[in-house]
């Protein structure tokens, strides 16, 4: 039911970069502007896969055990989770000057520049810190529908930001940022109002420690993967002018399957999983652990390997107008493509660490960062010095699927069902098959002729799933 709702309002949001690409193309200040996006991106992640995440599982108790509690408790954590990204963006911002000339080839120029952008987005790291507090009580409160439609309301307001201000060029870029973030908390704070939740004054209850407990090594965990991102930006600021740029376009477009699917599948899942372990009801848990991974295992790969077999068509269709090179596209086709294999393993361990949060190994989440981490940064030294930004991209991809499988090892519910691995296998067969084929348009009967065989499989793993549920 949240798929329709996921895809109107997650599509406004992959406008923007498209936009971004016509209005100002690949340049120094674009350059700037993403490496300094990925330190509050990086924030973004923190806050929604760490302080958005430990509080669910109390917020759970609490709204079984004693609902009027509810609205001075989520106001408490979402101030604290504020004033935690605010202070992180801080220190990134102080930081960020020193690092860049040791790490990027950057001239004095775009340095200047990437240094600024990230003071002005620090308004947009404020509010993402509230923002995966409130998200989550929403989706507590049964609001998953409405919650889902608050990437609309920040798109919307980046858009009409961005191009009321384009004109002063590229500037306008992190104000846009942080207007967007404002009309998200505010859609969000709407929502948990109409939910039957009203603002209170903070409290910081004794739950808070359950948090505060799994905080620590869940926020740590958390940042050695998202500090991939930085890492892989420092990188591609080593190569040819305009890689950071292309890395951030195939980056974008490579999410789209990931973020409706996260959108859609994973808040209802880690909520339903939270409420069981509530009620003390720890087999439901496990049982709906597994149902929700096999449905990964049933419906992403034939969507994710018909990417790989159009992806130049695909980036044609998002990037090639207004100042966007077109020498461009196929690189940056070739880079997502390669990004395709992170995207499978991305969508199974998002549910596999909140599925060991509420188990509460908070340890492994740990663990598993730092094997991200330490992982993807020598691949990337050893992969970028021979295939450049592809060598990055497949760095990615190896990495997440390395850190994955040692996540599922650790879950104690055994490994993916028959009909799951024969859907990966087959889709992977198809890809090979067509991959000749690679049409370059979606104006090319070959590409929707090519599109049959994923669709089929696509049917398939549906039919499964339902019978399943």
């Amino acid at each position: 039911m949240l798929v329709p709702v996921a895809l109107f309002a997650r599509a406004a949001g992959f406008v923007v970069p498209i936009l971004i690409a016509g209005w100002f193309g690949v340049r120094a200040e674009t350059d700037a502007f993403f490496f300094a996006l990925s330190v509050p991106s990086v924030l973004l992640v923190l806050a929604a896969n760490a302080m958005g995440t430990v509080v669910v599982p109390p917020l759970a108790s609490i709204r079984v055990h004693s609902p009027e509690r509810l609205a001075s408790v989520v106001a408490g954590a979402a101030l604290a989770s504020a004033a935690l990204s605010t202070s992180a963006g801080i220190a990134f911002a102080l930081a960020i000057p020193l690092a860049m000339p040791h790490f990027t080839t950057f001239d004095a120029y775009t340095q200047a520049l990437a240094a600024r952008y990230t003071w002005m987005l620090l308004p947009f790291v404020s509010f993402v810190g509230a923002l995966s507090v409130v998200r989550a009580a929403c989706e507590g409160m049964g609001a998953f529908r409405l919650a889902g439609l608050a990437p609309l309301a920040r798109a919307l307001a980046v858009l009409v930001t961005v191009w009321v201000g384009k004109a002063s060029g590229p500037d306008v870029l992190p104000v846009g940022m942080g207007v967007g973030a404002l009309f998200e908390f505010l859609w969000l704070a709407a929502v948990l109002r109409t939910a039957g939740v009203q603002w209170a004054i903070p409290v910081f209850p004794a739950e808070s420690l359950t948090a505060l407990r799994a905080l620590g090594p869940v926020l740590i965990g958390e940042a050695m993967v998202a500090l991939n991102l930085v890492v892989d930006k420092a990188f591609a600021a080593g190569l040819s002018d305009g890689s950071v740029t292309v890395l951030e376009y195939a980056d974008r477009a490579r999410l789209v399957p990931q973020t409706l699917l996260e959108a859609s599948l994973l808040p209802v899942a880690f909520q339903t999983w939270a409420t069981s372990r509530a009620h003390g009801d720890h087999k439901s848990q496990q049982a709906s652990a597994k149902q929700a991974l096999r449905w990964v295992f049933l419906l992403a790969p034939p969507a994710l390997a018909g990417m790989i077999v159009g992806r130049e068509a695909i980036v044609r269709l998002l990037f090639d107008r207004g100042a966007f090179p077109d020498g461009r596209i196929v690189e940056t086709a070739n880079t997502m493509a390669l990004f395709i294999p992170a995207i499978f393993a991305s969508l199974l361990g998002a549910l596999l660490v909140k599925a060991h949060i509420v188990a509460g190994r908070y340890g492994l989440i740990f663990h598993l960062g730092c094997l991200s981490l330490a992982l993807n940064a020598v691949l990337n030294l050893i992969l970028s010095r021979h295939f450049g930004i592809l060598g990055l991209a497949a760095s990615t991809s190896v990495t997440t699927v390395v850190v994955t499988i040692a996540s599922w090892s650790r879950l104690g519910i055994g490994w993916p069902a028959t009909d799951g691995v024969g859907m990966v296998v087959a889709s992977g067969i198809a890809c090979a098959l067509l991959w000749p084929a690679a049409p370059a348009s979606v104006a090319d009967f070959t590409l929707w002729a090519c599109a049959v065989p994923f669709v089929g499989l696509l049917t398939v793993g549906a039919y499964r799933s339902r019978l399943a549920a």
